[in-house]
Parts: C-alpha cells; sequence; structure tokens
C-alpha cells in the first residue's frame, strides 16, 4: 500500500537505508517525501510502487524522536493517520516514530506461514556477503570506466576523491587524459554516493562529445540541457526548476551564461559537483566591467557547490593573470590578491631546485640546508626531525621530506598538472615542411599572390578575418593538398585552419578539382551534424579529410588520424599545440606526420620557420604558449605585413635574428619551467609508487572470479539466460525472467564481456565489474524485496529439536555524502540459536544448514501444539541479543579504523594549514564534519532483522 497524505511514514523500497520517510505534501500527482535520517527530500509519482506505507505491529518495540522507546500494544487510525498506542499507555503519533526505526520484521511472514524456498535464503545471505564486500572495497567506483589502467590518471583520481572538498585545476597537458581524470572523480563520487546531483558546463562544440563519452565509456546517461529541455520540462512541471527535473546535468557553458533566467535557475538548482571543461575560456580582469558572463556564471555555482573541477591543458595560455581568475573560482579567500600570488609563483623554483636533488637521491650541501631552513621558517622544528632522519639514512627518510616539501610548501594542493616528460606511450612527431615554389608563368604575378598571404594572415589576427574573401581555386597550398589526398586514398588527414568561411571555401576548391570524401566540421554546423561529420571521419570507410575550424581543435580525440595539416599557423603558440594535440594522445599507435605547406618566400614560410626552428614546436609539445605570442606577437606580425607589394621584405638577417631571440627565449623559458611551478607540480601530481599500489587493487578486484559467479547465480535465479560467448563474452537475455523490465539490461538482450582488454576492443560490448549497474541493480532487486528473508525445513536426526538461524544486518543510518560504507558497510551477522536459547552458530554452519536442509511445509508445523508466536520471539530475542553481542566488536573496530584514519587526516591538515594557506578552513571543517557525522552513525549502528529461517531436527511428521 502507498502512503496518500500528508504525515504518514512511508519506506523506499529500492533504498531501505534512507529510513523511514514522511510524507510532506501532496500535489500535482506529485508526492513530496523527505528522509531526515539520511538529509534527503525526493519527489515520486503519486500512487508509486517504490513507497510503502508503514504500519508497526504489537509487539513491536520502537523508538521516538525524541528519544524514549515502547512496545507497541495497539495501532489506531484517525483520518487516514495512525497514532500507537504503547503498553504503558502512552499514545504517539506516526510522526514521532524515529526515523531510524525499522519498518518490517521477518519474523511476521514466517508466522503467517509465508516462506521461500532454502536455497533462495541462502542465496540471500551471500548475496548480503557480497554486497558487504563490495560496499566496503577501496577501489569502490575505480572499476567501472571502460578505458586503459594509466597510472597518473589513477594516481590523481585517488588524490582528489581522498579530500572532503574536491575544488582542483586539472591541467595535464594536451593528450594526458583530462577529460577520463574528470569522469573517474564523478565516477567514485556518485558510486559512493558523495555525489548526487552533477553538473558539467563545456563549450558548445563538446557537448556531444562529452555525452558520448560518458555513457560510452562510464555508463552515464548525462541529460543534455538547451532551451528546447528547459521549455519541455517546464510544460511538464509548471513552476518547477527545469534544472531540478534530472540528477545528472551536461550544457554549453554558453546557453546559460547568456540567458538571465536561465543563468539563475542553474545555479539555484543546487549542484554537488561541477565540472567545467576548457576553462580557460572563462575571461576574466581585474576590471569588473570586462569580466564574461560565463565567468560570472562560473563564479556563482563555485560559490554554492562543495566540489569543482576545473579543465584546462593550457593554465597559463592566457598569461599570470589567466591563471590566477582560474584559481580565484577554486578558493576566492585563498586567491584574492593578484600580486601576492605573482610573487608566490616565483619562488616555487627555490623549492623545486631542492626537491629535484631529493628526487636524484643526491647529497644536500650546507647551502641546501638553509634554503630548507628558509622554506620551513614556519616549522623549523619538522626540518631538523626530517634532517637527522636523512643524515642517519633512515629507511623512507627521503621520500618523507620530499612529500612533506610538496605538501606544504608547493602548490599541489590546487593544481594538478601531469607532463609528457614524465610519461611514456606518446608518439614521434616528424615534421614536413611543403615548399611550394610559384612557377615564372603563373597567372597572377608572384607579388601579388605573397600579399594575399600576407594580409590573409594580419586580417585573421587582428579580427578582421571577416572582410577577406577566400578563394582557394587556384591556391598552390590546395592544389598540393589534393595531390597529396589522391596519393594515398586510405590514410586518415586532419586539417584545422582558423575559420568556418575558411573550411568552407576549401571545401568547395577541393570539390571542383576531385571526387574526395570530405567532411567538414566548424561552428556553423549544428551540434548533431558536427557529431555525425566527426564520426564519419572515424569509419574506415567513411572521410578521408575533416576540415575543421579552430573549435576542431578542443577537446576531441582524433588519434586513430596520424596525418594533421596545418594549412595556416597563428600567431597564438597554444592554439598550434591544441590542434596538434587532436592526434598526438597517450595511446597513439604511430608517428604523428604534421604537414604544413607554405608558398616560398611568403609570410607562411616566415612563421614555418619561427615554429620549427624558434618555438621547436613541430618536434614535440610547446610550453608557455601565452609567454611566446606576449613576446613576440608584435614582432613577428610586423615582418609579415612586410612581405606586401610596396613595402621591404624582411631580410635573411631579420629573420636570423628574430630566430634566435626566440630560441634562446625558448631556452630560458624552459629552464624557468623547469625549476619552477611545472616541475613542483610534476612532482606532486604523480607518485608511482603509490599508483601501481591502487592498480593492483583495480587488477585484483576485477580478476576476483566470485563476484562474477555468483553475478551469474543471481541472474540465473531471476530467469535470465545466460549464454557463453567465444572470448569470455556473455549474451544475456532477460525475455523470460519473471520480473518485467529487469534492470539494467534491454529489452533485445545485452552482449557483455568481463575482460577489460576486451572492452576496449570492442566497444559494442557493454563492460561488466563489480561497478556496474548490472550488479548493483540485481543485488538489490533481491535485497529489497522479501523473497529469501524467511525459510522453513527439516534435518534428518535421531535427536529433535528446533534451531533458529537468523541473518541480522548490522547498519548505519547516514547521509551518503560522507561514505560511511569505506568504515562500516552494511555488515551481516548470522547467529544459530536452539530451542534452550543457546548460541549453536559453530556447530551450524552456513555450509552445513546449505547442505543438510531440506524444505517442508510449514503450515503443517505451526498446527503442532506446544509451538506458538510467544515462543518463536522468545528464541528471536536470544538471537538478537546474540547478534547484538557479535556487533559490538564490529562498532568497535570500525570506530578505530575511523578515529586512526579520519582524524589523522585532520590532524595532517590543521598542521599543513600552518604552514601552507592552500588549506582552506572549509575543508577543514568538512573534514571535522565527516569524522562527527561517522563516528555518530557507528555508534547508533542498529541490528536490522533481514531473514530467519526455522530449522526443525528430528521431526517425525
Amino acid at each position: 500500500m502507498s502512503p496518500s497524505l500528508p504525515g504518514q511514514r512511508c519506506l523506499s523500497t529500492p533504498e531501505p537505508e534512507l529510513g523511514l520517510g514522511l510524507v510532506e505534501s501532496i500535489a500535482g500527482g506529485r508526492i513530496s517525501v523527505s528522509f531526515p535520517a539520511a538529509g534527503e527530500r525526493r519527489l515520486y509519482a503519486l500512487g508509486t510502487t517504490v513507497l510503502t506505507r508503514v504500519v508497526f505491529r504489537d509487539g513491536q518495540r520502537l523508538a521516538t524522536r525524541d528519544g524514549p522507546a515502547f512496545t507497541v500494544a495497539a495501532a489506531e487510525e484517525t483520518a487516514g493517520l495512525l497514532t500507537y498506542l504503547a503498553t504503558d499507555g502512552q499514545r504517539f503519533p506516526e510522526a514521532l516514530i524515529a526515523d531510524a526505526a525499522l519498518a518490517a520484521s521477518p519474523l511476521d511472514r514466517l508466522l503467517s506461514g509465508q516462506t521461500d524456498p532454502s536455497e533462495v535464503f541462502d542465496l540471500r545471505r551471500r548475496a548480503l556477503d557480497h554486497q558487504a564486500r563490495l560496499r566496503a572495497s577501496p577501489v569502490r567506483g575505480f572499476l567501472g570506466g571502460r578505458l586503459e589502467l594509466i597510472p597518473h590518471q589513477f594516481y590523481l583520481t585517488q588524490e582528489i576523491v581522498g579530500r572532503s572538498l574536491p575544488r582542483v585545476l586539472l591541467a595535464d597537458e594536451v593528450g594526458l587524459g583530462k577529460t577520463i581524470e574528470a569522469c573517474l572523480v564523478l565516477q567514485r563520487l556518485l558510486t559512493v554516493g558523495r555525489v548526487r546531483r552533477a553538473l558539467i558546463l563545456v563549450p558548445e562544440s563538446l557537448v556531444h562529445q562529452w555525452f558520448v563519452e560518458l555513457l560510452r565509456r562510464f555508463n552515464f546517461w548525462f541529460g543534455i540541457f538547451d532551451e528546447a529541455r528547459c521549455l519541455e520540462a517546464e510544460a511538464a512541471e509548471p513552476g518547477e526548476n527545469p534544472f531540478s527535473s534530472d540528477q545528472l546535468v551536461l550544457c554549453s557553458t554558453a546557453f546559460p551564461a547568456r540567458d538571465e533566467r536561465r543563468f539563475a535557475q542553474l545555479v539555484a538548482a543546487g549542484w554537488d559537483l561541477v565540472i567545467v571543461d576548457e576553462a580557460h575560456h572563462l575571461a576574466w580582469s581585474r576590471d569588473p566591467a570586462a569580466i564574461s558572463p560565463a565567468y560570472h556564471l562560473v563564479e556563482q555555482l563555485a560559490a554554492r557547490t562543495p566540489g569543482l573541477l576545473l579543465l584546462t591543458a593550457t593554465p597559463t595560455q592566457l598569461g599570470p593573470e589567466g591563471h590566477f581568475a582560474r584559481l580565484r573560482l577554486l578558493d576566492p579567500d585563498r586567491y584574492r590578491d593578484f600580486a601576492r600570488f605573482v610573487q608566490e609563483t616565483e619562488g616555487y623554483g627555490t623549492v623545486a631546485t631542492i626537491a629535484e636533488k631529493i628526487v636524484e637521491s643526491r647529497p644536500l650541501t650546507a647551502t641546501d640546508q638553509r634554503i630548507l631552513k628558509k622554506i620551513f621558517h614556519r616549522d623549523p622544528a619538522r626540518l631538523a626531525t626530517h634532517l637527522t632522519a636523512l643524515t642517519a639514512a633512515a629507511p623512507g627518510a627521503r621520500d618523507t621530506l620530499l612529500k612533506t616539501l610538496l605538501d606544504q610548501y608547493g602548490p599541489g594542493r590546487v593544481i594538478f598538472r601531469n607532463t609528457r616528460a614524465a610519461m611514456s606511450g606518446f608518439p614521434r612527431r616528424a615534421y614536413h615542411p611543403v615548399a611550394l615554389p610559384i612557377p615564372p608563368d603563373h597567372p597572377t604575378p608572384a607579388a601579388t599572390l605573397l600579399t594575399r598571404i600576407a594580409r590573409e594572415i594580419e586580417a585573421e589576427e587582428t579580427g578582421r578575418a571577416d572582410e577577406l574573401r577566400y578563394n582557394f581555386k587556384d591556391d598552390h597550398r590546395l592544389l598540393w593538398l589534393v595531390e597529396f589526398l589522391l596519393a594515398d586514398r586510405e590514410r586518415k588527414v586532419l586539417l584545422i585552419c582558423r575559420n568556418a568561411r575558411k573550411v568552407a571555401a576549401l571545401d568547395a576548391a577541393i570539390q571542383t578539382r576531385a571526387a574526395l570524401k570530405t567532411g567538414l566540421f566548424h561552428e556553423g554546423l549544428p551540434l548533431v551534424q558536427r557529431d555525425r561529420q566527426a564520426a564519419w571521419f572515424a569509419e574506415p570507410a567513411g572521410a578521408q579529410l575533416l576540415l575543421c575550424s579552430e573549435i576542431g581543435s578542443e577537446g576531441r580525440n582524433f588519434q586513430f588520424a596520424h596525418h594533421l595539416v596545418l594549412f595556416d599557423l597563428p600567431l597564438n603558440p597554444g592554439l598550434v599545440e591544441q590542434r596538434i594535440g587532436r592526434l598526438d594522445r597517450i595511446g597513439q599507435s604511430e608517428t604523428i606526420r604534421l604537414h604544413v605547406p607554405y608558398l616560398a618566400d611568403s609570410a607562411g614560410e616566415l612563421l614555418a620557420a619561427w615554429y620549427d626552428a624558434g618555438l621547436a614546436a613541430f618536434a614535440g609539445p610547446l610550453h608557455g604558449g601565452a609567454e611566446f605570442e606576449a613576446q613576440f606577437r608584435e614582432r613577428v606580425l610586423t615582418l609579415v605585413a612586410r612581405h606586401a607589394i610596396g613595402r621591404k621584405l624582411p631580410t635573411a638577417a631579420e629573420i636570423a635574428d628574430l630566430l634566435a631571440a626566440t630560441t634562446a627565449f625558448r631556452v630560458a623559458l624552459q629552464d624557468k619551467l623547469h625549476r619552477g611551478r611545472d616541475r613542483l607540480l610534476e612532482l606532486a601530481s604523480f607518485d608511482p609508487v603509490a599508483a601501481e599500489k591502487l592498480l593492483a587493487q583495480v587488477r585484483a578486484a576485477e580478476a576476483d572470479p566470485t563476484w562474477r559467479r555468483f553475478l551469474v547465480e543471481l541472474l540465473d535465479h531471476y530467469g535470465v539466460r545466460v549464454k557463453e560467448h567465444e572470448d569470455g563474452d556473455v549474451f544475456l537475455n532477460a525475455n523470460h525472467a519473471y520480473v518485467e523490465g529487469f534492470p539494467a539490461i534491454p529489452r533485445d538482450g545485452m552482449l557483455a564481456t568481463f575482460d577489460r582488454r576486451r572492452a576496449i576492443a570492442r566497444e559494442d560490448i557493454r563492460f561488466v565489474t563489480p561497478d556496474h549497474a548490472l550488479v548493483r541493480d540485481t543485488l538489490d532487486l533481491l535485497l529489497n524485496s522479501p523473497a529469501g528473508s524467511t525459510g522453513f525445513g527439516v534435518v534428518e536426526s535421531g535427536l529433535p529439536g528446533l534451531l533458529l538461524e537468523a541473518v541480522f544486518v548490522l547498519e548505519t543510518v547516514a547521509d551518503t555524502q560522507w561514505h560511511v560504507d569505506q568504515f562500516l558497510p552494511p555488515q551481516p551477522v548470522r547467529v544459530v540459536v536452539n530451542l534452550h536459547s543457546t548460541d549453536v552458530s559453530a556447530e551450524w554452519t552456513t555450509a552445513d544448514t546449505a547442505e543438510l536442509v531440506e524444505d517442508a511445509p510449514l503450515a503443517r508445523f505451526l498446527e503442532r501444539p506446544g509451538f506458538n508466536a510467544d515462543l518463536l520471539r522468545a528464541i528471536a530475542t536470544t538471537a538478537t541479543e546474540t547478534a547484538e553481542t557479535r556487533a559490538a566488536p564490529l562498532r568497535t573496530a570500525a570506530a578505530e579504523t575511523v578515529r586512526r584514519e579520519l582524524a589523522a587526516e585532520i590532524e595532517r591538515l590543521r598542521d599543513l594549514q600552518k604552514v601552507n594557506d592552500h588549506v582552506r578552513p572549509a575543508e577543514i571543517a568538512l573534514a571535522e564534519a565527516r569524522l562527527d557525522s561517522i563516528t555518530t552513525a557507528i555508534a547508533a549502528a542498529r541490528l536490522r532483522l533481514d531473514a530467519v529461517r526455522l530449522i526443525v531436527t528430528g521431526w517425525d511428521e
């Protein structure tokens, strides 16, 4: 029976851990229910079957919200609401019953003659064991992604999710997998319940790519919100915030930023975690009038959201001021003074120098120790301890000093940046300059052609590209491109240029020359069309060439291609590195070939030389693009302009001077970055030993055959047909299941694998791990139902007797954000007592009962004289007392673990805060609140009777 009136108490069948619900209101076909014990409030359709009206029976022991307990003598109903009469005469309205009270007992089912086969009873008990192991697993939430186990990605995830407040900037270099890292963080936090509502903001061009990646790799279904979706939600629920209609929301940053109403609704919707991709696009200035609407939007969200992940491969692309702007979103109290920020970053070089020596196991000189004393000036005692251990060559002394140095005096608490220098698995880059001489008989004079290219570059760099009239019909670069494509129609070629008009002009010119399969990807196309074009390019028989505007250089993964044509070269080196990064990614299998066509003696040749000889951008990843642009932009642009008619061409000496100056600047900048912030971040962002330990746990959890065998057994119980295929695949067919609409299995069945390598090679096969919804939902399907909660059987024996096998669950009721399962998951406690109230669990093991007990009709036994409900309840009371004795050490052990781990972490944060103000007061406060909440929840953990089986020995029917 479902609840139907405000004030009634109810239980969520799929989520009993929420405790008792209280109906708050009913309106518009919706029922609003609060779950005070878990701090939740939910909306359900009126009459839903997932809510069960709670009615307590005579003899049940209950607690009230104010504390006193009582035994139910009777229940009276007035106007649809219940009042419980206690045995001592007191009256308690149902609204006063404790929010964590038990809602029902299997004893009632047993006494009413309802039993299940013993094999189902045993299945339920084992399901409780499996659920406890899965929920307590240290790698819960790390297993589900269809991806390679890349150490730096998993290490970074573990570091972030281990914090009370995950607020960081993910700034790994292009191709190292920031999107994967953000999704891993999201997966872990969603799986363990620390996050319920998540918002992802991305550039408009990446909305569908993110949607596909979330679904394909992590099995997350995010609602894509645009204006049409909002209008649809408002029509369905007038007056409601449309962004509240979905727990997982994905939308473009620009959509709510440009609409005041949607801006306010998105901020007001409330989120646990916000992820912002390509965060360097959030324009900020010390002049409030110059701050972009997108920055204002994220700033408002950041102020109201506990978790914030900002993603950018180029944290300093907009210079120190732009970098500061992103950090102040993470912690506005910490990052208030730009001048102080600049001064602080300069000091990282000194810390990095010492850290490098520690990493390389070089001896620390007297000068080094004096420098360390200056660094540790706020904590000299700790330094003295470290140096003493180092002098004595104590085991782990260097690692401990390095960790302290990075933890307390580096920038790594808010920024994570892994670089390719510390990684392996990246391809080589091969530069292929294509110098195109102008034939003497060309109809257009050479001076005119050179002027045209110079003006094209000038217009695109100064914001006047709309004035250009692109015409590549007889352009030598275009002619070379066509010949290059025709020479080998099998190779996939990516071409990225400045804007959509240029893309369209190139496509038109190509089609007049040859019948080539070309795809288009630019901001003038609808999102769906862009995604279709990108997918067509990915198909082996699809487009040979994908023509992209600059939006194709961000976020997209085209590593199946190995040829990149740089048809133009912007004066922002960061953009060129972003273009190359579409192919140059971890896991790329071949050398990346960079083709740069240009007319001889043109401004294009000048830019190619600057990028190759000056920036060395074609040989390997470029760092500090913003610094190069700021230093050389005007100088290069001046030389470009001199290629026009009537101007003096740059001399060889002027070009050589430019290249020499750029080279010298690059060497000095690389040295500065190596000694300063980048090297510190690299050291703090990756620990290969810790990463390998985590991955070993992941591999062990996946390889454990126990959960797979049990999953197959569960599916078989429900009638799901499991057919084994080659390579270890299984096909799951739920059409014959006796549960309509079996969870997590599509109507047409599901081909699945338990092998990670197989799942990566075959994206059409579902990857099932202990984190997969199929495992969780199938366990819930059994444990949230009464199936297997009662049993009755007989055992052949010469000695008559009566046994009660009781399976309790020691569980907590707490807000899921605290992740109490980490310390005390719902823990089954099994006891067996006999008619004389003696604990005989040791004599009647689970294996014994499963083997010896045979099912028998309970109704005939209940009719026997001498057996009644009082006798059963008396035996059950003994079982409960025995279980309480067993539960006490479980609570104690869990509480000790909590104190040991969480109290130590709080102490560490407090110590850190003394010397490193990257530690936010809110982070410490939340860690303290978590410790208090978990400690309280464990102390109040209650035993819930989940299943009982009555066993008769020596019964002669």
